[in-house]
């Protein structure tokens, strides 16, 4: 983004926009725009570019978003003015491989920003509101929850992706920093604020197993009886997130993409996967695994594959991390203890030991 002073607000926010299109963290994943960057040396016409819905409603007008995209400093865009125009990102700067190793670049310039309203806060608000407060963000990331009825909820913080390191130091040792007329509560490194999640759920888990064992302990003496559950410790770094898919797509057919393509062993006794959670017709799937850190190995084969491809949809992967990820385990666990204690009280109540199902339970493996 450019910070020259003759630019007005209206190109700032279309500077804004297209550099969302082709920065690193939007294009490893826009099939579109890494088709188009393949051919004609990269250039992508102006009449294309209008077929972007955000572009489209911010200018109609191709001069004036060629002319604005001619302002900014971020060497990301070259322009070509000829005839009706058209742009392409500069091969100076090449697309980043959608690995690890970008991931953790990525991270070490974005912040965690806590403080926004939770209940009035949009995001083209924040989008219009930082393109000129800090043309520096790059990527911004609102945070959500899930209901119980699986509605969504504003968090009332971000992810906020900084174009260079320094822009996002600047940011978070600012002695204030505010969104509209509110000063924003807590403004710390992403790789930070991850860190402290961890720790408070190991404090969390720790102090739950502790009155666990306290409770225990004062029971009377009696005879002994049948081992309760063990709280079980999911392993990390072992959930893979598939979202793009919907359709006629089943577990099944998920499950054997992976065992085809990438050796993953799908056998139900002495297989990699755990458990995946998914209905046929929905967007994403979580697949959970077996073993410490599988997911993430998992990823950077898919990775070299280029395209994760399930019935002709082209889905994008990745690997739950930090708060996320610590968020779908408890539940998964929450999960888990439910199930078991409705099989119990079916068995108490003297129903059927087989043949009662879960009708359709999601997440079944």
């Amino acid at each position: 983004m450019p910070v020259a002073e003759d630019i007005s607000t209206l190109e700032r926010k279309i500077i804004r926009q297209v550099e969302f299109y082709f920065g690193d963290e939007n294009i490893v994943r826009d099939k579109f725009i890494l088709e188009a960057v393949k051919e004609d040396e990269g250039w992508i016409s102006m009449e294309n570019m209008l077929n972007f819905k955000r572009l489209a409603e911010l200018s109609k007008d191709k001069k004036q978003i060629l002319s604005a995209l001619a302002k900014s400093d971020s060497g990301l865009m070259e322009v070509n003015e000829e005839g009706e125009g058209k742009i392409r990102r500069s091969p100076e700067q090449p697309v980043p491989e959608n690995n690890e190793e970008t991931r953790k670049k990525r991270e070490a310039r974005t912040a965690y920003a806590k403080g926004f309203d939770k209940e009035n806060t949009k995001m083209d608000e924040l989008l219009d509101h930082y393109a000129v407060a800090d043309p520096t963000i790059v990527n911004i990331t609102m945070r959500w929850f899930k209901n119980n009825d699986k509605t969504r909820g504003f968090k009332g913080s971000v992810f906020l992706t900084f174009r260079t390191e320094e822009d996002c130091k600047k940011f978070v040792e600012a002695e204030t920093n505010k969104y509209k007329d509110t000063v924003l509560e807590m403004c710390m490194y992403q790789k930070d604020y991850v860190e402290m999640k961890r720790k408070e759920y190991e404090e969390k888990k720790g102090k739950n197993k502790g009155k666990k064992e306290g409770k225990e302990d004062n029971k009377p003496q009696k005879e002994a009886e049948p081992e309760k559950d063990k709280a079980v410790e999911f392993p990390r770094g072992a959930v893979l997130k598939i979202t793009g898919l919907g359709g006629e797509i089943t577990r099944e057919d998920i499950k054997d993409k992976l065992a085809k393509e990438f050796e993953v062993n799908i056998d139900k006794t002495e297989g990699d996967v755990a458990f995946v959670t998914y209905q046929k017709g929905e967007e994403e799937a979580m697949i959970r695994f077996k073993k410490e850190n599988f997911a993430k190995e998992l990823l950077e084969k898919i990775n070299k594959a280029e395209k994760f491809v399930v019935m002709e949809k082209e889905a994008t992967v990745s690997v739950l991390e930090g708060e996320e990820e610590t968020t779908f385990l408890e539940n998964s666990l929450k999960e888990m203890k439910s199930m078991l204690n409705n099989k119990r009280n079916h068995k108490r109540k003297g129903g059927p030991a087989r043949g009662g199902g879960h009708g359709g339970k999601r997440g079944r493996r």
